[in-house]
């Protein structure tokens, strides 16, 4: 176990490191070009007028003193200082409060949408993968903060090199033997790598446990959950969910705090103690019994020699900081490196119509011990209406994320007009396809927006007019405040609407007659509704997709008796095929299913034969 635990630690090597700091500042420069060379410039600007106003001017005006100059000896370096530090504090004060500002939007956008464009091309199956998604999560919270830790600890570097030249040079030019004193505060690297170390792994492992807090409360503040959450006992079981994960992310301190504080403890020593005090005594000594120094060169060696110790451990701490952020753009960059294992072949074909044909399609979800689907085989023709039915679990929901490649088939192959679906674009093939899902989502926009669910063009308006009649929502959109204008959800506008749930799956319809399709597929968007208003939405469904293929999932099967085929999946194998006439003749486990439900049929005047 031990073994184990040890091979888990985060490691990287130097030129990895060197390697995704690099990677990151090359993206700092295509997102914010010249902000890294602006900052650092103003660093080493500081680094330099601070030496000269702390150490050189206090030298300067104390030596004076002790030798007898007068105050306009002195005068004209202190107006010189004055000015400087009057200049630099108003560029650092514009740059500060207004360009960075513009400059870290700019960063924040660029590695947001980069993120967001690749969370986009990932397969499905990534998000169902728990480390996959703890990887996503860590580059999506981490990505521009990282970025802006790097142009940080880059600016610091040069600080830090800048101050340390300059009071090491001052200190030499004094007495070199005080140099020997800065060798101490080297010692402390150690700790500091310890110290980064243990603060990375604490990292790694909460970040689990952060993510199951942020849930539970998710589901204490979002609408989704809030009925179950007041009309049941949930809340309990949440709430110690909760308390789990507190407890654990504790322990997890409490297993790397002391560390922390051990490590942060004797990196004070060396620097604070050993290296502050030996040297204070040793200037002192020379100052006050063998008089090699003056009393200006005796606190300026004190103030040097405290500030070459905080660079050597400040520089010490921003090398290991540089090795930090290596570790956190590791999961970056394995996010971005990420290959899709449902992408285009180098060579892809034009999009033909024609019949959607499944041949042997067997498929087994990743880590599962047996196939979902088994040995499929399904004709959709060109302008068919084809059913997919059968009770919960059957794979129906499984047979469409195929169909629309959002995976592929373990075995077997799908075919459109007659090609194999994986030789065509990607996105061509999808874009065929209208689909509305069983678990659809209202975005905090327009109705018109979440109708088209792209940006609005000019002539859209008659587009989604045109398909929220056909949907049913029509008379719903007519009553809201702006019509197709109006904001949907109250999450940004206190005035927005909020649709019930019936109302919603006839908006998500909509969505399927703003295009032209090859075929349209409907995964049960008809749940919430009434059997009759859901015999409707089929009617209407069949008619307006006269032209193209129709394939719909339904576990009520008014909708059934429309298709000109009828598919029943059981257990992830088709088990009946027919016109609703055939199967009903047969007398099977369609007839069966079918008659179970017939008291929701009467009201529409379906017949049972």
């Amino acid at each position: 176990m031990s073994e184990q635990k040890k091979d888990e630690k985060p490691k990287i090597s130097f030129r990895r490191t060197v390697s995704n700091n690099l990677f990151m500042l090359k993206l700092l420069h295509k997102a914010s070009p010249g902000r890294i060379a602006i900052e650092m410039g103003l660093w080493a600007l500081e680094a330099v007028i601070g030496f000269f106003s702390w150490q050189y001017m206090l030298r300067h005006i104390v030596n004076g003193i002790e030798q007898g100059k007068g105050f306009s000896d002195l005068a004209a370096l202190l107006v010189a200082m004055t000015v400087l530090n009057v200049v630099l504090v108003l560029v650092q004060q514009l740059w500060y409060q207004i360009f960075s500002g513009f400059y870290y939007q700019k960063t924040a956008k660029y590695f947001q949408e980069l993120v967001y464009k690749k969370a986009a091309s990932v397969d499905l199956a990534c998000y169902e993968n728990p480390d996959f998604y703890d990887k996503y999560m860590k580059a999506l919270n981490e990505t521009v903060s990282r970025a802006d830790g790097v142009a940080s600890s880059c600016s610091m570097m040069v600080f830090e090199t800048v101050r340390f030249a300059a009071n090491a040079a001052l200190l030499f030019a004094i007495d070199p033997v005080f140099l020997l004193f800065l060798l101490i505060p080297l010692l402390s690297s150690i700790f500091i790598k310890k110290q980064k170390k243990a603060d990375f792994e604490k990292y790694e492992q909460t970040v689990a446990m952060n993510r199951r807090c942020d849930y539970t409360r998710r589901t204490y503040y979002l609408g989704d959950y809030a009925k179950e959450m007041r009309l049941s006992n949930i809340y309990r079981v949440m709430a110690k969910r909760f308390a789990t994960a507190i407890k654990d992310t504790k322990a997890v301190i409490r297993k790397y705090g002391f560390k922390c504080a051990l490590y942060g403890y004797l990196i004070e020593i060396f620097r604070e103690v050993f290296t502050f005090l030996g040297a204070t005594v040793y200037a002192v000594y020379q100052t006050l019994v063998t008089g090699n120094i003056l009393y200006g060169d005796c606190l300026v060696i004190i103030n040097a020699l405290t500030t070459l110790s905080w660079s050597i451990t400040g520089s010490a701490d921003t090398l290991f900081r540089f090795q930090e952020h290596a570790l956190y753009i590791e999961n970056f960059r394995f996010f971005l490196d990420y290959e899709p294992k449902i992408r285009d072949r180098e060579t892809v074909l034009p999009m033909k119509k024609g019949d959607l044909v499944l041949e042997n399609v067997s498929f087994r979800y990743d880590g599962a011990e047996e196939d979902t689907l088994k040995n499929i085989h399904i004709t959709c023709g060109e302008k068919e209406k084809i059913a997919l039915v059968g009770h919960n679990g059957a794979g129906k929901s499984t047979l469409v994320k195929l169909m629309l490649r959002l995976y592929d088939p373990t075995d077997g192959r799908i075919t459109l007009g007659g090609e194999d679906i994986r030789d065509y674009s990607v996105k061509e093939y999808r874009e065929s396809f209208s689909a509305v899902f069983q678990d659809f989502h209202v975005f905090s926009l327009s109705v018109s927006e979440n109708v088209l669910l792209r940006p609005m063009r000019e002539g859209d308006e008659a587009i989604v007019e045109t398909a929220l009649q056909k949907s049913g929502a029509a008379t719903r959109v007519s009553e809201m405040p702006e019509g197709t204008d109006s904001i949907l959800t109250r999450e940004f506008d206190k005035n927005g609407t909020v649709l019930s749930g019936g109302e919603t799956q006839k908006l998500a319809i909509a969505h399927a007659f703003t295009k032209e399709n090859a075929f349209v597929i409907l995964d049960e968007p008809t749940s919430a509704l009434d059997p009759i208003a859901e015999y409707e939405m089929y009617k209407n469904m069949t008619e307006a997709c006269e032209n193209c293929g129709m394939i719909f999932i339904s576990h009520r099967l008014s909708s059934a008796v429309m298709a000109d085929r009828i598919y029943m999946l059981e257990n992830g194998e088709v088990i009946e095929v027919g016109t609703h006439g055939e199967l009903m003749a047969k007398n099977g486990k369609y007839a069966d299913m079918f008659r179970k439900q017939a008291e929701n049929y009467v009201a529409l005047g379906v017949s049972l034969s």
